[in-house]
């Protein structure tokens, strides 16, 4: 099978406060999309990365991050849009037609690890739709718009969804292909797949594989790259 990685990484990351934008933003001495990209890069499953990029910061991503790591699997940048779900399907609609999954991933995740980027292939190859998850520590409330609680959900049946996402290619190019056709945004590439009727199976995430949203998620990398070595 052609299995492609599609990492979407064109966002400017304004909730860190910095004026470097998120993926060039640097971890242990590190920018943050080379952890992500090296994992990619070092799977044996994935064959080609097409990563989604800020059209102005396009020559910089070749120059200080392609080039510099020598990640050879990269085989386009593709333009980003206003939103990452734009920029996931200008992604999709890159890709080669003889994909046959698509592993999408947030590039703002740099501690993915290798077992679940396979594990999650290995289930969408049967199953045609997987993604990573974890099941909720807290009690869900459900709110009103004044902030009423209006009802108190299952704790048992609430998982927090992560990335990788991985779709059988026509399965998830044919749901954005819907959704941006009639005006639907969604969180997540799940959830656009779901509202077309498919079956999407869980995989077990991991607590590591946080996404770096805040200046308190780079210590907590830090911290936690510090753990693995």
């Amino acid at each position: 099978m052609k299995i492609v990685a599609l990492i979407p990484a064109a966002g400017l990351g304004k909730r860190m406060n910095n004026k470097i934008s998120k993926p060039f933003i640097l971890i242990s001495g590190k920018p943050l999309i080379v952890y992500t990209l090296e994992t990619f890069e070092k799977c044996s499953l994935i064959q080609q990365i097409y990563l989604v990029v800020n059209s102005e910061e396009k020559e910089k991503f070749i120059r200080d991050i392609i080039v510099k790591y020598n990640l050879r699997k990269v085989e386009k940048l593709v333009e980003g849009g206003d939103t990452r779900q734009v920029s996931v399907y200008n992604g999709l609609n890159s890709l080669e037609k003889d994909t046959d999954l698509v592993v999408i991933h947030d590039g703002a995740r740099p501690l993915i690890k290798e077992d679940l980027i396979c594990t999650s292939i290995e289930v969408a190859s049967q199953y045609g739709s997987a993604i990573l998850a974890l099941p909720s520590k807290d009690t869900i409330k459900l709110i009103s718009n004044d902030f009423l609680v209006e009802e108190t959900l299952c704790r048992e049946r609430i998982w927090r969804a992560q990335t990788p996402q991985t779709f059988r290619y026509d399965i998830v190019f044919s749901a954005y292909q819907r959704a941006i056709k009639e005006g639907i945004n969604a969180t997540d590439d799940a959830a656009i797949v779901e509202r077309c009727g498919y079956k999407v199976k869980l995989v077990m995430g991991s607590e590591e594989n946080i996404k770096i949203t805040t200046p308190f998620d780079i210590l907590l990398a830090q911290n936690l790259l510090k753990t693995r070595f």
